[in-house]
């Protein structure tokens, strides 16, 4: 495929800053036009992706554009479904940024809409496109850390948004916290371990912060035997702070060593009798030692890179498809019943009606 590809980009809010290089680097291969309702917006999106990107103000411009190929849905979470569904109608392929959706029921509707018109549907869940992130899971699938028993994964950030904002909106965002970042490590921990089996939840509301929880956390039993401790905080100053926390922190314990990966220090491993054949030299064995990781991309950008590459017809590694990342949503959805009912509540889910 020589000609260059069209993508929509519906939304122009903050987390294009994370989008828009992915596709200026890959400018040769695919122009893009953006949907934005809202013009104070509109400077930093040419800032983001030149002078010359066509903006127009409704989205569905550009789904009856037939040059378009596919779309990237950087909308708020509760636009994510309608869009994506009205994409799929339009024939487009679709990116969106995590979370997939709000529900089960919303991510089935987008399911079936691609299904029925045989458009491609991907979740930019950036986390397994970034190098560091791949290096644990690489330590793991190694085997040199034996049977796998404990996973600890957390989130840390101090969240505050305006008054009017849709992230204080409980139905906006589809929860709070948990489903709107802690799916960050509920889909890595799926991608590291495999499925879950049961989970339960505990939450605390700031009602002055927002409607949904500002800090949870959620303990699971996967199907492999394994516990995993997951955490988020969005009332803390972390690594914005001097000494602060870090930002996130994924921890891996086995029967023969462990491994960690820590926001702005990386990937490091330590087998315990320090007989490891990919990790260790004579001076390594018995301390963690840092994984070499080469650092090109940003998850997003790779994400992008793989997405456009699939597009084009070309060998592409997609790890985030809708039928995968639907499974994401369902381990928070499964919390917050577990939280509402004090409970412990089994996978798979059946969705609420």
């Amino acid at each position: 495929m020589n000609a260059k590809l069209k993508i929509g980009i519906l939304g122009g809010g903050g987390i294009l800053a994370a989008h828009a290089p992915g596709f200026m680097r890959l400018r040769d291969l695919c122009e893009v036009v953006v949907a934005e309702t809202d013009a104070s917006r509109h400077h930093e999106i040419r800032r983001l992706l030149g002078d010359e990107v066509a903006i127009v103000s409704d989205y569905n411009e550009i789904l009856a554009d037939a040059d378009v190929d596919a779309v990237d849905i950087i909308l708020p979470h509760y636009l994510h479904a309608p869009a994506a569904i009205a994409a799929a109608n339009a024939g487009k392929h679709i990116l969106t940024e995590k979370v997939m959706a709000r529900n089960l029921q919303e991510c089935d509707q987008m399911i079936e809409a691609c299904g029925r018109s045989g458009v491609s549907l991907t979740v930019c869940h950036d986390r397994r496109y970034d190098s560091e992130w791949q290096a644990l899971k690489d330590v793991v699938d190694s085997g040199e850390l034996g049977d796998i028993l404990f996973w600890k994964l957390e989130h840390n950030q101090n969240v505050v948004f305006p008054e009017g904002s849709w992230v204080r909106s409980k139905e906006k965002l589809g929860g709070g916290a948990i489903m709107s970042c802690l799916t960050h490590q509920i889909d890595s921990l799926r991608w590291y371990e495999g499925e879950v089996d049961h989970v339960t939840c505990m939450t605390r509301t700031e009602p002055g912060r927002m409607e949904g929880e500002s800090i949870g956390a959620i303990l699971a039993k996967m199907r492999s035997g394994a516990l995993a401790l997951l955490s988020i905080n969005w009332y803390t100053q972390s690594h914005h702070a001097p000494n602060g926390l870090w930002y996130e922190f994924n921890h891996v314990t086995g029967t023969k060593g462990e491994a960690y990966f820590m926001s702005g220090k990386g990937t490091y491993v330590k087998i315990h009798d320090g007989s490891s054949k990919h990790y260790y030299d004579t001076e390594g064995k018995g301390s963690f030692v840092k994984v070499d990781v080469k650092k090109d991309l940003t998850g997003h950008q790779r994400c992008i890179e793989q997405w456009v590459k699939s597009l084009r017809g070309e060998q592409a590694e997609i790890l985030t498809n809708g039928t995968d990342s639907r499974r994401t949503v369902e381990v928070a959805e499964a919390a917050y019943r577990a939280e509402e009912t004090k409970a412990v509540v089994s996978l798979p889910l059946q969705p609420a009606r």
